[in-house]
């Protein structure tokens, strides 16, 4: 992104206005005219800087899920099993909106070619953010050497975009206790006997 682009506060207002948008209203009932409504600027901002409403949630996918991958810069994850025990954490709060925005994102990348690029491209920001959580993983044992970092890491997204669907649903969640204890015998089951995520 041009220094130009990231210094474009419309710009800005457009992805935060587009993320409340498609969370609230989800991707297939968006118009950009909701868009430019809740951002307070006209449509002609919307296609000044955007080419559609794709390109639209293309960006707010890309820059929401590289938000999201700064976590690993947050107190208290420093290991892969800080990781896991992080992101396969049950929550009972309504979803943010950059957690309905990524749920859209996957929904609709069933149809839209530009949104499942943009996800492949989010996924592949994520990986490199947790790389130095990988290397010390497999430096102290947390992976054990026969056990493939890529299938832990996409094991880690998957449990997580499921505990966002079950929490966008409404469904109910297993007991805390219960649940943590069997995130802490997966994450113990990756390693050479690495320590427990509790």
């Amino acid at each position: 992104m041009s220094e130009a682009v990231a210094d474009d506060p419309l710009r800005e207002q457009l992805l935060d206005a587009a993320a409340r948008v498609f969370a609230r209203q989800g991707y297939a009932g968006t118009k950009i005219q909701d868009i430019v409504r809740e951002a307070g600027l006209s449509t002609g901002a919307v296609y000044g800087r955007f080419g559609s409403k794709h390109d639209l949630l293309r960006e707010a996918v890309l820059r929401r899920t590289a938000l999201a991958g700064r976590m690993t810069d947050v107190a208290g994850i420093e290991r892969v099993a800080d990781l896991i025990a992080r992101l396969g954490s049950l929550r009972d709060e309504p979803l943010s909106d950059g957690e309905a925005v990524r749920l859209e994102a996957y929904v609709a990348a069933r149809r839209e070619p530009e949104v499942a690029d943009a996800l492949t491209t989010a996924q592949a920001h994520w990986r490199a953010t947790v790389q130095p959580l990988v290397d010390a993983a497999i430096a102290d044992g947390t992976v054990a050497p026969g056990v493939d970092p890529e299938a832990v890491l996409h094991f880690v997204r998957t449990v997580h975009l499921g505990l966002l669907l079950q929490r966008g649903a409404g469904g109910p969640a297993p007991d805390p206790a219960a649940w943590a204890d069997l995130i802490d015998r997966i994450v113990a089951s990756f390693g050479a006997g690495g320590r427990s995520t509790s």
